[in-house]
């Protein structure tokens, strides 16, 4: 079996913490969550944060320790478990929630000894009413690049609309009924890691991603809002958000997200990205930078 899928293996048991030791010589105290050929994601005890580095950051003894650990036995494959197991299959499956049409993506390796992040994408305004179509930027999380390094279940709600076509809004009837999703994906499928909930949302979605936070910000983990904006965000300073916008965007003006950042300048875990010569099709620039998707997975709720 591959040293990957090992290594992996011995993340879902219950790894002790010890003392790891970077090249430089300094000490830190972290548990071992999962890793890969090339990279070790740790959870450090003094704060809960999760966080990922190269190997080769490491000490020769602690790579020997992870090697080494790697050859303990595999857990036996344990069978999904929850309501919603069904819907991991290692491709995207539509459903509804209530009235909400959504899709929903799980590796097909996930079992039952798993806890991965759950990532809420949500969708900009579009004519288009088709569950499934909705999935876009999401599939960044699911494509093979990005998913061996960081495996998660990826939800795309559909902001539909009694008429057709999309674009009430996150704050009306669909986006009450995709929170009641997630809280019930929360109690009835335990492969979730519940300290690791994430939304990312573009325009409309990203003032949904705004609007998510603020209401529920006991459930997330961290957010990306992307071309939107909100007020009354100050409130939000303890929690990791990454703000995006264009510069000469002429959709959604970028004094939305500078208001925000203006509202959370005093916070040590927001950051926000300007591009100076973009306009408001920023997503795919967003989603297609594996800083984004590292800086999102080491969040984690103490």
């Amino acid at each position: 079996m591959k040293l990957t899928a090992l290594i992996f293996a011995l993340g879902m048991l219950s790894a002790p913490a010890r003392t790891w030791t970077s090249t430089a010589g300094k000490p830190l105290e972290a548990t071992f969550v999962s890793a890969t050929e090339t990279k070790v994601t740790l959870k450090r005890d003094n704060d809960g944060k999760v966080f990922t580095i190269p190997l080769d950051r490491l000490i020769e003894a602690d790579r020997t320790f992870i090697k080494e650990e790697a050859k303990a036995p595999e857990p036996e494959p344990k069978e999904l478990e929850g309501e919603y197991s069904h819907l991991i299959t290692g491709d995207w499956v539509l459903a509804e929630h209530g009235k909400l049409p959504y899709a929903f993506y799980g590796g097909k390796d996930l079992d039952g000894n798993s806890k991965v992040p759950l990532v809420i994408s949500l969708h900009g305004k579009s004519d288009n009413d088709e569950n499934g179509k909705q999935t876009g930027f999401a599939r960044k999380f699911a494509q093979d690049s990005n998913y061996k390094e960081r495996p998660c279940l990826v939800l795309a709600p559909l902001c539909y609309q009694p008429h057709g076509g999309t674009g009430g809004g996150w704050d009306d009837a669909p986006g009450d009924e995709t929170i009641s999703l997630i809280k019930d994906l929360l109690k009835k499928l335990p492969i979730i890691d519940e300290k690791r909930v994430y939304v990312i949302g573009y325009s409309m979605g990203g003032f949904g991603t705004w609007h998510f936070l603020k209401e529920e910000p006991k459930i997330f983990a961290a957010g990306i809002p992307i071309a939107g904006g909100a007020s009354g965000v100050g409130k939000l300073k303890s929690m990791p958000i990454w703000s995006f916008h264009g510069a000469k965007d002429t959709v959604v003006k970028p004094e939305y997200a500078r208001n925000c950042a203006e509202e959370l300048k005093r916070s040590k875990v927001f950051k926000y990205t300007e591009f100076p010569e973009a306009g408001h099709g920023i997503s795919g620039d967003v989603t297609s930078d594996v800083k984004v998707h590292e800086w999102l997975f080491e969040q984690a709720k103490k």
